[in-house]
């Protein structure tokens, strides 16, 4: 019998399968093949998403001020949470642009980029979907909230 070695590369297989069905249940739920899905999920509704996070910091100081009034401390958090929303919003600019439709050229050229990081990275295409998709996604979502949330609170 052919036994196949253990590579812990191979651990990120079946998370990979779960983003898989849930995106197949999310398009057959509106109607959208697994292609036309991936691209509003992963590309518009996920970038969308983690720019208003990247911006939440800089609505929720300048809530603060009016609230308190202006003053030296709240222009300089301005000034230095204008330049943290800068990258969110021109990172999601330039991704509208690049990944631009129609779906299947969206989805191929993604397709091809996440590849081509794979191969950078020495790592699978499930690995890099996996590390930008959720791991990355999700670090960057939550540290938008913390910050948010010590602005407001």
């Amino acid at each position: 019998m052919f036994k196949r070695k253990f590579r812990w590369i191979d651990l990120a297989l079946l998370p990979f399968g779960v983003c898989v069905l849930f995106l197949l249940g999310l398009g057959k739920l509106f109607g959208l093949t697994y292609k036309q899905i991936s691209v509003v999920f992963n590309l518009w509704v996920q970038g969308g998403v983690l720019m208003l996070s990247g911006i939440a910091p800089l609505v929720a100081i300048l809530f603060r001020m009016c609230n308190d009034g202006v003053t030296t401390k709240y222009i300089i958090c301005i000034a230095a949470l204008a330049v943290y929303a800068y990258p969110y919003i021109r990172g999601f600019v330039w991704m509208l642009r690049h990944y631009h439709l129609p779906f299947d050229d969206a989805f191929n050229l993604c397709v091809m980029d996440l590849r081509h990081l794979a191969f950078q990275w020495h790592t699978t295409y499930q690995m890099v979907n996996l590390l930008i998709f959720v791991l990355a996604f999700l670090a960057l979502f939550g540290l938008n909230g913390y910050i948010t949330y010590l602005i407001l609170h």
